[in-house]
């Protein structure tokens, strides 16, 4: 199924041809002497535009068998032996056919596709598919106008088997092009799905399992009713890479070995609807294979991007190596853009901003039961003040708008694999603030992580001038329906003591959104950032850039895994209780850590041992930095990195010069990490290049 194009063609006379003059061979691309085929690329007379020509020797029928066994068909002996001998055959062109398919006129896209080329492996990550294969195939793709002409019935219509004509579970199916219809032993169909916003394997969700259902439920019965074949002997599978980006399924007879029904290409429907009932963001988050060739451009963006180096993977040591190649004043740059989640408020009624939002919100799905994703839930918390970038906030937001507007600042502004991974972080909260959950347990508690953090800001809005708090009752029946330590206790026996003990918990860290940093409040910094604010953007630093450890990051984990993201979360949470420590307040270090060490303590003594310890744990190896904790010493870096930058914005928007000049001071011989080294020196500059 492909159109003929508005130019002259080769088939705009095909109903007056008897033979195959006016095409003339210009050379091979493409042959296999597996499937006794060759692809050729050939000039039409009277026409400028190159044709591709697919020549192909159809299976045997019984018939064309009888045919080939007669007097009409020439015999040469080629060997005896015993009684084994070889002929060669010259049947009667009547039962010798050939099937050719003509492209004409041929694009340059279509000529390189069937060009002979060596075949690489690509194992794509989702950060892999953000990062490199979707900004590469937003620009390079074929045209899908020959499929909308299909759908919407003006052409091949008479080709047409079977058609659901639902919008949003309906498709219509006709034989391929590959298959003559001649005989059942190399059957192969097409079915194209009427939906238009689902480019191909990735973008399958929970929501499309009814779709999923009908294509193999009504595609299978479809052949069987027009062709005979049960539907045990049909093959349905989805290809990955596709070769155009609109769903489609291929039905093919088992016993036919169909092109690209290799593993490495193809998906048994009935595989993908399975995993998508176990994880409705399976393929969203699945590693998937396929082979690239040498001439395609898919494969020359991921060598630019550096995939198919021969070096083996070497793990990344922060300590010695930098987190990008070249210049680095486009990451610096970003890291300033979230410096405005810091400060700007979440939405009209709320003086929260998104960063201080964002944190509580990582914070709260660190609370959660062991058994779910908590790392992923606080990656997207904290991926959700990605809003406050660009033109508009998400309060006044048209989604797609949004995601193509992050996706651009994303791709300019940080290497490949940290904007892909970010992207489909982002791609996937705004999905869920959509209402369109995948069905997986870590998107339906996510749906609950942001409305609860609504309820907390609607419940301390309603608290300002209160003397006595309002009722908190719905917040704890929030909190037990996501399942926080105690929702047990409180359905069946009305206990809501533990409930109460992890909302205190909430309440309390939540003061740092409102505690501002001292040395900003002391150096009389206008509208300073708060400690969580503070940490929320050190929290998106070890989101980007932490050291992996060689240690289990699996979901059924149950510590959570504590790199430099979560490090930096927790780092300066004891501040609720013994306010912003400096080093103006004329306290010892040792005293300090004592102070801190004894107000953490008292912050999660309540709560479960295992949440606790997910609390208290990365707080104490930020106040260690053992030697051999990467990561704590990554965050202590991140930690005073993110003081001067932010006292370069500071300095920046008062104007009132170089005015922070302390906090550059204290950190010149501070850092420990050749990345962060880089950082400081590239603020450096552009600090002196602005105040010139």
């Amino acid at each position: 199924m492909e159109n003929g194009g508005r130019q002259f063609s080769f088939h705009d006379s095909c109903g007056e041809r008897t033979n195959m003059s006016g095409i003339k061979i210009k050379r091979t691309l493409n042959e296999s002497a597996e499937r006794k085929m060759i692809i050729l690329e050939a000039e039409v007379e009277n026409s400028a535009d190159p044709a591709v020509v697919i020549l192909e020797k159809l299976p045997f029928t019984e018939e064309t068998a009888r045919g080939v066994a007669s007097e009409s068909t020439q015999l040469e002996n080629e060997m005896q032996n015993d009684v084994y001998g070889q002929y060669r055959l010259q049947p009667h062109p009547a039962n010798n056919p050939v099937k050719a398919n003509i492209i004409h006129p041929a694009t340059q896209k279509h000529i390189e596709k069937y060009t002979s080329s060596a075949a690489h492996l690509v194992a794509e990550t989702p950060d892999l598919y953000y990062g490199v294969t979707l900004p590469f195939l937003q620009n390079e793709q074929f045209s899908l106008g020959w499929v909308y002409n299909f759908l919407e019935h003006k052409s091949e219509q008479e080709r047409v088997i079977y058609e659901n004509p639902d919008p949003n579970l309906g498709f219509m199916m006709a034989p391929d092009l590959k298959w003559t219809g001649k005989q059942i032993e190399d059957l192969y169909c097409l079915a194209i799905v009427h939906k238009k916003d689902i480019k191909s394997l990735r973008d399958l969700t929970q929501a499309h399992l009814p779709l999923l259902h009908g294509l193999l439920k009504e595609g299978k019965n479809a052949i069987k009713e027009k062709y005979g074949l049960p539907s045990s002997k049909i093959r349905a599978y989805i290809h990955y890479q596709p070769s155009y980006y609109h769903l489609h399924v291929h039905y093919t007879n088992i016993e036919y070995a169909a092109p690209g029904v290799n593993c490495e290409k193809s998906h048994m429907l009935e595989t993908v609807i399975s995993n998508i009932e176990s994880n409705g963001s399976y393929y969203k988050e699945a590693t998937l294979n396929f082979v690239v060739r040498e001439k395609d451009k898919l494969f020359r963006a991921y060598s630019d991007f550096g995939y198919f180096k021969d070096d083996p993977e070497v793990e990344l040591n922060v300590l010695k190596d930098e987190f990008e190649s070249g210049d680095c004043s486009k990451i610096l740059k970003f890291l300033e853009m979230l410096g405005r989640a810091k400060h700007e408020p979440s939405g009209e009624f709320w003086e929260t901003s998104f960063g201080e939002s964002a944190w509580r919100m990582a914070v709260m799905s660190m609370c959660l039961p062991q058994h779910v994703n908590r790392r992923k839930l606080v990656e997207l918390s904290l991926v959700s003040s990605l809003s406050s970038l660009g033109v508009s906030n998400d309060e006044n937001t048209v989604w797609e708008s949004k995601i193509k507007e992050i996706s651009t600042i994303l791709r300019n502004h940080l290497p490949v694999l940290i904007a892909g991974r970010l992207e489909a972080l982002f791609h996937e909260h705004v999905e869920v603030r959509r209402g369109r959950l995948s069905g997986s347990t870590e998107h339906t508690l996510y749906r609950g992580i942001l409305e609860l953090e609504e309820i907390l800001l609607r419940w301390e809005e309603d608290c300002k001038g209160n003397a006595k708090p309002t009722c908190y009752e719905p917040i704890i029946q929030r909190m037990a329906s996501l399942q926080f330590p105690g929702h047990t206790r409180y359905k069946h026996f009305k206990d809501k003591g533990l409930l109460e003990k992890g909302l205190k918990f909430i309440l309390e860290v939540s003061k740092l959104m409102r505690l501002k940093r001292t040395g900003w409040v002391n150096s009389q910094v206008r509208d300073p950032e708060t400690v969580a604010g503070h940490m929320y953007r050190m929290g998106f630093l070890g989101l980007m850039f932490s050291h992996t450890e060689r240690k289990s990051r699996s979901r059924s984990s149950p510590q959570l895994y504590a790199d430099a993201c979560i490090i930096g979360i927790c780092h300066d949470m004891a501040e609720c209780i013994i306010g912003d420590i400096t080093p103006h307040c004329k306290i010892s270090k040792e005293e300090k850590a004592r102070k801190e060490l004894l107000a953490f303590s008292e912050l999660v003594q309540d709560l479960p041992e295992s949440t606790a310890m997910d609390f208290f744990t990365p707080f104490t190896r930020f106040e260690n930095q053992e030697p051999e904790d990467l990561n704590a010493i990554l965050t202590k870096d991140f930690d005073r990195l993110d003081m001067i930058l932010q006292a370069f914005e500071y300095e920046k928007k008062e104007k009132r010069g170089k005015f922070l000049q302390q906090f550059f001071d204290s950190t010149m011989d501070y850092f420990k990490t050749e990345a962060v080294k880089k950082w400081q020196k590239c603020i450096l500059q552009m600090r002196d290049e602005h105040f010139k």
